[in-house]
């Protein structure tokens, strides 16, 4: 055998050798990464954010993408019916799944909006709908003036909540709120948040409720 031929086999020996410690070292820090991830204080499988046209998109989108970031959670849109959904800015989205189908949730998020906001509050079908998912939920929430459509179902009445600046006094007024000037509360399974940016906040807060601080940052 050759010298050259030689030394190309020792080459290609060295390369799988490093290959191969390269590949366990990897399964080894893969490991190690799982063992790190906390584990659920919660079980949340399903997280379902309401749309209806005229929703404000962040309040929506902001928290599907926090949400999005746990673990081991399904992260869905919900609407009134299924099909196309217009956002207050114009941007369509398109909903698989309806409240007809949908009878389950771990964590419901209604996002805020304006005029079609308030006419939501009027939609007995929607607000029945609300009230058997927060039959079950473990948590049920709102963003900005989604406050006024879960409190047109009564489950805010007597509890801390936020929205909006400008639409607190409506909140205590028609739905028997006890309003906080904050960024989200929290009263049992009830969290809600001011407007818009707020959302995000109140998210992550959540999701260090149910994973905690470390897996949160």
């Amino acid at each position: 055998m050759s010298k050259n031929l030689l030394t190309i086999m020792s080459c290609i020996l060295l390369l799988a050798s490093c290959k191969q410690q390269n590949d366990q070292k990897r399964t080894y820090n893969v490991e190690k990464a799982d063992e790190q991830i906390p584990k659920q204080k919660v079980d949340i499988k399903t997280v379902g954010i309401l749309l209806y046209d005229g929703y404000a998109p962040l309040d929506a989108m902001g928290p599907y993408a926090v949400f999005s970031e746990l673990m081991g959670s399904k992260v869905f849109f919900v609407g009134r019916h299924r099909g196309l959904i217009e956002d207050a800015k114009g941007m369509k989205v398109q909903v698989d799944s309806s409240i007809a189908d949908v009878k389950q949730l771990d964590i419901l998020l209604i996002p805020g909006g304006f005029k079609q906001t308030f006419e939501a509050t009027k939609d007995k079908e929607l607000l029945d709908w609300i009230k058997s998912i927060d039959s079950i939920s473990t948590y049920t929430t709102s963003v900005c003036t989604g406050a006024w459509i879960l409190g047109a179902t009564g489950l805010l009445k007597d509890k801390e909540a936020t929205t909006h600046w400008s639409s607190k006094k409506l909140l205590a007024d028609l739905y028997g709120a006890n309003v906080k000037s904050l960024r989200y509360t929290h009263s049992g399974k009830y969290w809600t948040s001011a407007g818009v940016t707020a959302g995000l906040d109140m998210s992550l807060a959540l999701i260090n409720e149910i994973k905690g601080e470390k897996y949160t940052k």
